[in-house]
């Protein structure tokens, strides 16, 4: 998306899960020791101890342009795309109940990874066997609906030229800079482009100027990153962030109302405590400018960005209290060879707009 704020990347602790080296519960000093919010918006508020959550690590995409993903995601952002993966029939039948898939539809699965970057979001391109409603009708920002999701990078002009000649379309004529600030109000430029991809998501490159760190880590070498943060649309703002900070213990690090783009528009983000990866952007216009989405569930086998995979230290814990947080469990919990993180227990439930929201927790916790 060219018009917002966004964030990542920074260890704090000490144990992790395996596998999902992003997220670091914390056991020493930080931020939520002073009362004071840290200059930089992206910077935890709070450190992890005693947070459930953690970060956004994985992400849902379905789709019938296989080819289409990998020009994308590969040729121009230069992730790693495997498969169709080998899944034995206890992995596909846990999937079909995670997913709620049609009795007797079949379906191939991608994995898409940046191994370079092991706190990139991990993608899984679910393709079913027969077309499938599309989540959004349109590439309009305005319509409600799951977005984009966003990539760091070094050199925001060299990708969008890669991926310009790759025949994706600009949603601006050109690269787009803008300024944002810190709590002193210092300002900073922000580089941002962003391209139509399949099934009328998009895809964002984003660079933070002046020194400031990205809102993911970055490969040495290349200077490609992410994907490090998702957004969509939503027409109900607050409930969205109760779910997030309530049921799931996110914070809330930026809320702003964006008036330098027409129309205007509410811009928050939300990150899992002590880390400044993988995080949450939920866009709220105002009523007369909002354009209602299609109706159909962001979740599959529906086409498009359907669904977000987050961990948890505690799976049952977090399930007892959904029914109270009015969350409703689509599946789970149930041991599951998830093919990004291995061996996990997992479950999934729905956000407030449909999306669906995978709960996983590592089988096996590695200390360091």
């Amino acid at each position: 998306m060219r018009n917002q704020d966004k964030t990542r990347v920074r260890r704090s602790g000490v144990a992790i899960l395996a596998a999902t080296s992003a997220w670091t519960a914390a056991v020493g000093a930080s931020a939520a020791d002073t009362p004071r919010l840290p200059n930089d918006p992206l910077d935890p508020i709070a450190d992890a101890r005693g947070a459930n959550a953690g970060p956004l690590s994985g992400a849902l995409v379905v789709t019938r342009d296989v080819a289409g993903i990998r020009r994308a995601y590969v040729d121009g952002t230069g992730m790693v795309m495997d498969g169709p993966l080998a899944l034995d029939a206890a992995t596909l039948a846990t999937q079909r109940q995670l997913w709620s898939m049609p009795a007797g539809m079949r379906w191939q699965v991608y994995r898409l990874t940046r191994p370079s970057v092991p706190d990139a979001i991990r993608v899984l391109v679910i393709v079913p066997d027969r077309d499938t409603p599309v989540i959004r009708a349109s590439y309009e920002r305005e319509e409600t609906g799951p977005y984009a999701l966003g990539f760091p990078m070094r050199d925001v002009p060299a990708v969008d030229a890669r991926m310009a000649a790759l025949g994706f379309k600009r949603t601006l004529p050109k690269v787009n800079v803008y300024p944002l600030q810190l709590r002193d109000g210092t300002p900073y430029p922000v580089t941002e482009s962003s391209f139509e991809i399949a099934d009328n998501t998009r895809l964002v490159l984003l660079n933070r100027g002046d020194g400031l760190p990205q809102n993911g880590t970055l490969d040495a070498a290349t200077g490609l990153g992410g994907p490090g943060y998702s957004s969509l649309i939503v027409e109900d703002v607050e409930a969205m962030k109760a779910f997030f900070t309530g049921f799931l213990d996110y914070e809330e690090r930026t809320n702003r109302e964006w008036s330098n783009f027409a129309p205007r528009f509410r811009y928050i983000t939300l990150h899992a405590k002590g880390v400044r990866t993988g995080n949450l952007g939920l866009v709220e216009y105002a009523v007369g400018d909002r354009k209602a989405g299609t109706g159909i569930a962001p979740r599959p086998p529906n086409r498009g960005l359907a669904g977000w995979s987050i961990p948890v230290r505690d799976l049952a814990t977090t399930l007892k209290g959904a029914k109270a947080a009015n969350v409703t469990v689509v599946a789970g919990p149930t041991a599951y060879q998830d093919p990004r993180y291995g061996s996990v227990q997992i479950a999934s439930v729905l956000a407030p707009i449909g999306l669906l929201v995978e709960l996983y927790q590592q089988s096996a916790v590695r200390r360091r």
